[in-house]
């Protein structure tokens, strides 16, 4: 009888000691692994552009299906020089840019992207989706453009859809 005491009571103890290290702010966990919100914010933060990245145009969308304003938004994509209006864009040609949400240096570049296209004339509206949500509207053809990484989605595959392949290092 005094054994199953014994037991009962480390076994409490054993519960009671494991679920304060857990389920503390901050836990020790947390503060072993470098989990918490904090920390994960500031690796996002400095996070860089690493790999290819893929801009997709879609070529049924108004005002993108001229091929000299696709190659126009391909320059600007990757030129970093300043931008002026050009007697292309004369005309109000207006698109919503998508970008995955959970990509941080490229929601980062997109938004650079978006002021860059703003200056050149265009009216550019970005809309930051998540993986899954994006994937679908790519697919089903309901984007004007996107950028994601080049493992998102087999480029070739789609019809109706100009692209552009660039390297992180192009992108800075």
């Amino acid at each position: 009888m005094k054994r199953k005491l014994i037991l009962l009571v480390v076994t409490i103890v054993f519960l009671v000691g494991f679920g304060v290290i857990l389920h503390s702010p901050p836990s020790m966990i947390d503060a072993v692994t470098g989990a918490t919100p904090k920390s994960k914010k500031a690796a996002q933060a400095s996070a860089q552009l690493e790999g290819s990245y893929v801009l997709g145009i879609n070529m049924m969308s108004d005002g993108l299906d001229n091929e000299n304003t696709r190659n126009k938004l391909k320059e600007l994509a990757l030129d970093d020089s300043e931008t002026n209006e050009t007697d292309l864009m004369k005309t109000d040609i207006s698109f919503r840019l998508y970008v995955s949400e959970t990509d941080y240096p490229l929601v980062s570049y997109a938004k650079k992207l978006c002021d860059r296209l703003k200056q050149a004339g265009f009216s550019v509206d970005l809309k930051e989706y998540s993986n899954t949500m994006m994937l679908s509207r790519v697919v089903s053809g309901k984007y004007d453009v996107f950028l994601a990484s080049d493992d998102f989605i087999d480029v070739t595959t789609l019809t109706q859809m100009d692209y552009m392949i660039m390297d992180s290092e192009e992108m800075r």
